[in-house]
């Protein structure tokens, strides 16, 4: 790696560490430099703004995400085991997102972190839409799937998109009004989803499998308790 790209890598670890502690509001790009010790210059040869410096670490998580996916399937038979893998690592609500999510969900309802939202929920559909296709396609060529339309992947990425959002904004405004976890209602979300996923395909009954519904009930109790907490000085 070179020696820019290097920095560059460093300055996202670091930013996106202190949003997670922070906040996102909270954190100024003074506080990024500071931690770096590198000149405003420094911070922007390589980003234009906190914004776009969030949109990079967006960028880069879906990335990764992605490459588990990979990762995570590559040893496994079952075209729709490989499938469902594939729509699980795109949902960015697992234990090891609750830091992110905890700093990402109070930007959701603000008008201003509407755009950002939307470009986080674009960056992962790009970066799994070429993993689904192909999923998609070995499916069917195994006689699984016979999808009514073609070219389903995109059209299912922006469903499970929907999902995660609806399920992230029932948290939000359970944390907001004080409310318990209600794990009913995630998995009315989730179901509603997931057969919708399966009528596109033309998928067996039930075999769409998009979360563990106990990961997400858990991630659910962990964010509702953080969002209660003032972010950490």
């Amino acid at each position: 790696m070179r020696k820019g790209e290097e920095k560059r890598r460093e300055m996202l670890v670091v930013a996106e560490r202190l949003f997670c502690l922070k906040g996102y509001d909270a954190t100024s790009i003074q506080d990024i430099l500071d931690v770096l010790h590198i000149s405003k210059g420094g911070f922007y040869h390589y980003f234009a703004s906190k914004e776009a410096l969030l949109e990079s670490i967006f960028l880069t998580r879906a990335e990764h995400a992605a490459a588990l996916a990979e990762a995570s399937v590559v040893a496994t038979a079952a075209p729709m085991d490989r499938l469902n893998g594939v729509l699980a690592f795109f949902m960015p609500l697992r234990k090891d997102d609750k830091a992110f999510m905890a700093m990402l969900l109070p930007l959701m309802e603000r008008q201003e972190g509407q755009a950002l939202r939307l470009c986080y929920q674009q960056t992962l559909e790009a970066a799994f839409r070429p993993l689904l296709e192909r999923e998609i396609d070995a499916a069917c060529a195994a006689g699984i799937l016979q999808p009514p339309i073609q070219e389903p992947a995109p059209l299912i990425l922006h469903l499970m998109s929907k999902c995660w959002l609806d399920a992230a904004l029932h948290i939000l405004a359970s944390a907001k009004k004080g409310q318990e976890h209600n794990p009913a209602a995630l998995l009315g979300i989730l179901d509603q989803y997931r057969r919708a996923v399966e009528v596109l395909l033309d998928a067996p009954f039930g075999s769409v499998e998009v979360v563990d519904l106990k990961e997400w009930s858990a991630l659910a109790e962990i964010l509702l308790r953080r969002m209660r907490l003032p972010m950490q000085g």
